[in-house]
């Protein structure tokens, strides 16, 4: 028998699809020795997963923390969460695993729902996963309202569906109305979407000579192409692609003055070529500025341009003392 193997990218993010379109959860039921090396190894993806020890110890591996887990037990682990699965000296173990995209109980990106309540827990570094106990009360009711989805999901019963769904939404509502307690670690939204735009930015620009496909910047920033797409338009005002073409042209611009400007000088090169690094970026900022409305964004801007000025200002000013006509004074 062939063993199973958890296909994924060169980012460790997970490719096989869970569930289907119109309906976007499933349940497995899984052994640790039907994998390679009787383990999981670590990947990453945009659902949320929920895994159920049945039998034997199961070691879950997130970040730089061990979770030990036995049947009764559960642990729900946030999306976009590297994460792996071991047991203890590679013992028979088996578990269930509950995959479910956000969305599916949120609706629409922006809701109020969404907005509310998932994205503080979703979007929370605080918060990678749940150990989900017997022991605690609410946990109980947790543990047993999950069992009965899987039951659900095996059986199929007419509108099984609909049920599912339903409990989802009281297990999740359950689990966020605790998590509030990490409020005091959250990242306000506004401060994350500037990052997750800054990191993509900063690809954009690495990469710009190069063909990016949609789904290569959605990876890097750990998000799906979809929230990407609405992050990068909301934040700047254009799409990705209008962005990449103005930068490619700025770039262009930037790169026959340079040539024109060449000289075997050294000191003058480095000088003259940090100039225009620094113009690129002033460049980039103005950009930013033409279109978006975000206060935290403009001011982040505006700081760059101010600074970057500066800089350029001292940079000419070292090159009006040391060059004559372009070339340098010894």
């Amino acid at each position: 028998m062939s063993m199973r193997k958890i296909l994924v990218d060169d980012t460790n993010r997970e490719l096989c699809p869970h569930g289907t379109e119109s309906f976007p959860m499933t349940v497995s039921h899984d052994d640790l020795w039907d994998f390679e090396g009787k383990s999981v190894p670590i990947h990453w993806h945009n659902d949320l997963e929920i895994s159920l020890p049945r039998k034997g110890e199961s070691i879950y591996q997130i970040y730089q923390k061990s979770y030990h887990l036995n049947p009764g037990e559960g642990l729900l682990i946030n999306r976009n969460v590297p994460h792996s699965c071991h047991s203890p000296g590679n013992q028979p173990a088996r578990y269930s695993t509950i995959l479910v995209r956000p969305d599916f109980m949120y609706g629409d990106f922006g809701s109020d729902v969404e907005k509310n309540c998932f994205r503080p827990f979703l979007q929370n570094a605080a918060i990678p996963c749940v150990l989900l106990t017997p022991d605690t009360p609410s946990h109980q009711q947790i543990l047993e309202k999950l069992n009965l989805i899987e039951q659900l999901f095996d059986h199929k019963p007419y509108c099984y569906e609909l049920k599912i769904k339903g409990l989802l939404c009281q297990i999740f509502s359950d689990i966020l109305f605790e998590s509030q307690n990490y409020s005091s670690h959250y990242t306000p939204s506004n401060q994350l979407e500037l990052e997750r735009l800054e990191q993509m930015l900063n690809y954009l620009n690495t990469h710009f000579d190069s063909v990016i496909s949609l789904q290569q910047l959605a990876d890097h920033v750990h998000l799906s192409r979809e929230v990407c797409c609405r992050l990068f338009k909301k934040m700047t005002g254009k799409t990705i692609t209008a962005y990449l073409e103005e930068y490619r042209t700025l770039m262009d611009k930037h790169h026959s003055s340079h040539t024109a400007a060449e000289t075997s000088d050294l000191e003058a090169a480095f000088a003259q070529g940090m100039s225009m690094h620094h113009q690129m970026a002033v460049d980039m900022a103005e950009i930013i500025l033409k279109y978006t409305e975000d206060e935290e964004l403009t001011q982040f801007s505006q700081n760059i341009i101010t600074e970057q000025e500066k800089e350029i200002k001292e940079m000419q000013s070292y090159l009006d003392k040391n060059t004559d006509g372009g070339n340098h004074k010894h």
